[in-house]
């Protein structure tokens, strides 16, 4: 059983929303960069990356999210958050799917990074 972008997306939503999370926006766009899920927990606001892999016998799939990838997710945090939740606190999770033997394996990683803060 192959997994495709959007099967892995809506595994991880239906996982999140069984968790109690709102799901606000799917593959939330700003400009030519994107995040694949945009959640509410409770008080914060959840930027959740996807990834998947058949097997994780060479890698991970979370490992995919680099530090490239992150900066790419955090400028579409920043446009979300100025623009629809300006005084909510937020946070970056990646959900990684493995599927072996037919069966898929969701690791919720919450927190998996945080962005870099600089002068200007």
């Amino acid at each position: 059983m192959h997994l495709n972008g959007t099967k892995s997306e809506e595994l991880a939503e239906k996982y999140l929303l069984e968790r109690n999370y709102t799901v606000h926006f799917r593959n939330k766009r700003f400009g030519r960069f994107e995040v694949d899920l945009v959640c509410q927990e409770k008080d914060f606001i959840v930027f959740v990356e996807v990834k998947s892999l058949s097997s994780n016998r060479f890698k991970n799939p979370y490992d995919s999210v680099n530090a490239s990838k992150q900066k790419r997710i955090i400028k579409v945090a920043d446009f979300v958050i100025r623009n629809y939740f300006p005084d909510q606190e937020c946070r970056f999770d990646v959900i990684s799917i493995v599927v072996e033997r037919g069966k898929h394996h969701i690791e919720h990683i919450i927190n998996a990074f945080t962005p870099e803060i600089t002068n200007g």
